[in-house]
This record gives C-alpha cells, sequence and structure tokens, in this order.
C-alpha cells in the first residue's frame, strides 16, 4: 500500500510525506475519518514510509514484506474475540494470517467486514489488557532491521479503559524511533488520556467524485461508478461492494441456474447426479466468504420464487440477467417445500461457517434439493 493506492486525501498525504522529509515523526498519532474514507490504507501506507522510506526511493526488499504486511517491525491491534479456531484468551495475534488476507481482499473493509471473515459477527470484538501487553512487549524490544518500530491499532475505539491506561505507560516514555498510529471512526469513545496524546489526522469523507474515478480506474463502467459513488455516500468500502455485488449476482445466478437443473434431471436420469457431483466440487472451491454469499442469494431466489408463484408481483425485485425461465421454476416453489428448502439452506449455511467440507455439505444439499423440488 502506498500513498498513490490511497484514494483522495491528497492534503493529508502530502503533508504525511512532508513531515516525514524533515524528520518531524511524532511518536503517537490519531488517523480518524468516517467509515470508507481509507484511514487504514493510509496509516498503512505511512507505516510503509516510515520503514522504507520515500516512494520514490523504497527499499525493495522492505516494500515487498510491508505489501505481504510481514515486516518484523509492523505490528498490528484490531478487535478480536474467541471463535471455533480461539478457544480463548483471543489477541490479534491468533488471527493475523486472517487479518493479511483480509487488509489484501478488503483495504477499505469495515469492522462487521472483519467480524465476517474471522466468524465472530455475533459478538462484540475488543481490545483488552492480554493484547496491550503483547503489543508493549514487542514494542519494548530492539528494531529488528534497526530502524523505525510501527503499531497500527485499527479501530482504536474498541480498545477497553484498563487495556488503555496499560498502554499510556509506553506511549508516555516511548523507546527511540517507536511509532504507534491509532485508527479510529469515532474518537468520541476513546479516552482523553490517549487522544491527548496523539497527533490527530482528520480524514474527510470521499467525494463522489473521487469515489466514481477510482472505481472507473478499476475497469468499471462510468456508469457503474457513478451509480456506486452517489449511493456509497462517499463510503469507498461501500461503492466496492455495490460495483461487485453486481458482478458477483451474475456468477450466483449461473451457478444457481447449472445447479437446479442437474437436480430436475436427477428425476429422470440418475447419471445426472454426476453433473451435482462436479457442481459440489466447483463451489468446493470457492471462498467460504463466496460459498455463504452463494448460499444467502439462494435462499432469497427461492423466496422471491414463492412469492412469484403466489401472484404477488409487485413485491418480486427478481430479473434474470441468464437464459433463466424464472416464472417456470416459480411454479415448484410452494408453501409445501419453501420452509424445509429454507431449512436445509440455513443449515448449510451453519456447516460452512463451521469450517465444515463444503463439497460434502454442497452436494448433500443438492440431493435434498432433487427431493424437495418435486414435493406436492
Amino acid at each position: 500500500m502506498l500513498f498513490r493506492d490511497v484514494v483522495g486525501q491528497e492534503e493529508i498525504k502530502s503533508e504525511l510525506a512532508r513531515s516525514y522529509k524533515k524528520g518531524r515523526v511524532s511518536h503517537c498519532q490519531l488517523f480518524c475519518g468516517p467509515k470508507g474514507s481509507g484511514s487504514l490504507p493510509l496509516a498503512i501506507a505511512y507505516a510503509r514510509m516510515v520503514l522504507c522510506g520515500d516512494e520514490a526511493n523504497t527499499d525493495q526488499a522492505c516494500g515487498l514484506k510491508l505489501s505481504e504486511l510481514k515486516h518484523p517491525d509492523l505490528h498490528f491491534i484490531y478487535p478480536v474475540a474467541n471463535n471455533l479456531d480461539v478457544k480463548s484468551k483471543a489477541i490479534s495475534v491468533n488471527f493475523l494470517q486472517k487479518w493479511r488476507e483480509f487488509f489484501h481482499s478488503k483495504p477499505y473493509g469495515s469492522l462487521y467486514d472483519w467480524y465476517l471473515s474471522i466468524g465472530i459477527e455475533n459478538k462484540q470484538g475488543k481490545i483488552g489488557t492480554d493484547e496491550v501487553s503483547d503489543i508493549v512487549k514487542k514494542m519494548s524490544l530492539k528494531a529488528y532491521e534497526g530502524g523505525w518500530k510501527v503499531a497500527i491499532v485499527w479501530m482504536a475505539e474498541k480498545m477497553n479503559l484498563s487495556a488503555t491506561n496499560k498502554l499510556l505507560k509506553l506511549i508516555e516514555e516511548p523507546p527511540e524511533k517507536t511509532l504507534f498510529l491509532f485508527v479510529s471512526e469515532d474518537t468520541s469513545f476513546l479516552a482523553k488520556t490517549l487522544t491527548s496524546r496523539c497527533q490527530t489526522i482528520q480524514l474527510k469523507k470521499l467525494s463522489s467524485e473521487k469515489v466514481s474515478a477510482a472505481l472507473f480506474s478499476k475497469g468499471y463502467s462510468s456508469e457503474e461508478a457513478r451509480s456506486a459513488s452517489i449511493k456509497s455516500a462517499g463510503d469507498y468500502g461501500e461503492a466496492l461492494k455495490l460495483v461487485s455485488k453486481n458482478e458477483n449476482e451474475k456468477k450466483f445466478e449461473e451457478w444457481f441456474l447449472t445447479w437446479v437443473r442437474s437436480a430436475f434431471k436427477v428425476r429422470k436420469n440418475k447419471e445426472a447426479v454426476l453433473e451435482l457431483i462436479d457442481w459440489s466440487k466447483t463451489l468446493s472451491k470457492e471462498g467460504r466468504e463466496t460459498q455463504k454469499s452463494f448460499i444467502a442469494f439462494a435462499l432469497e431466489l427461492f423466496r422471491q420464487a414463492l412469492l412469484k408463484n403466489y401472484f404477488l408481483e409487485n413485491l418480486t425485485v427478481f430479473s434474470p440477467t441468464t437464459d433463466f425461465n424464472f416464472d417456470a421454476f416459480s411454479e415448484f416453489i410452494t408453501g409445501k417445500n419453501i420452509e424445509e428448502v429454507s431449512l436445509e439452506l440455513e443449515e448449510a449455511y451453519y456447516n460452512i461457517q463451521s469450517n465444515g467440507n463444503s463439497q460434502m455439505i454442497f452436494m448433500d444439499l443438492s440431493l435434498k434439493l432433487t427431493r424437495l423440488l418435486h414435493k406436492s
């Protein structure tokens, strides 16, 4: 992540670069901005400059490590909670690989996106004293590469008061070349004792023009970019979701069409089970978030089909983008099978979320679908 990769915020980027070149790097800084404004990407780009040098003359080995978020002198803290893999005393280091994957796929992702990626969407993540003890130990050691040590605390408002007080001791008397970058969306939830010790960098909400231009540069059409930029209201992460949702829904519709066509075939041709096996293998190669999103899409499509079958067209919003004959399909979705179909999809969603064998889950779901589609 370089400054040029951060959407907008030109004045702030210039000021950060200028202060770095003059050797005025405040040891405690607070990056605050509304959701989707780029506080985290900006903090990481700044950390890269501090650790590796000016963008025009960046050390290649250092830059590569920063790009992978694997630099030994760059540390991260973010809200976490126990999940299926981490049973107790969860701290950020337990989720480091997930964090790298999350940032690389969603650099403008929200806190809820992060919770979804580690399976704690029904919990409240926090930054506690165990977390602070770990980072204090790391920041007190000599820098691995002999230069700066940087700690980025994302969603710092999730740090409880005990953790804040414990961290203040290090912030008040920091070792040489130690940099703390706090990233927050709402500073009103931060302790005054912390904010008073930080240099605050206030990010502005992105303009629709900046968001639209960034989307256009990624290859989206001017119409798609303009529509998403307006709907997202300055949240670039939300804008990316809007444009990718259109792409995903077309892919999901194609998967759904292949799935139900094969399920209908099985009743007259048992060899069509082989098609369902191939379909299950295809879905099993996708990431779990994609698999869960497809199941949610399928669940909504079955609900739309029921509304269509019961002549509630005014409530039906689905419009096929493929050769899917939605009207004909809707005739098979009735009050006799919708509840069971929904329960099976919900169970599959839960099992995917629980890290079950996705190929077996989708194959089991497919076999049940062949029966439920013909239930009278």
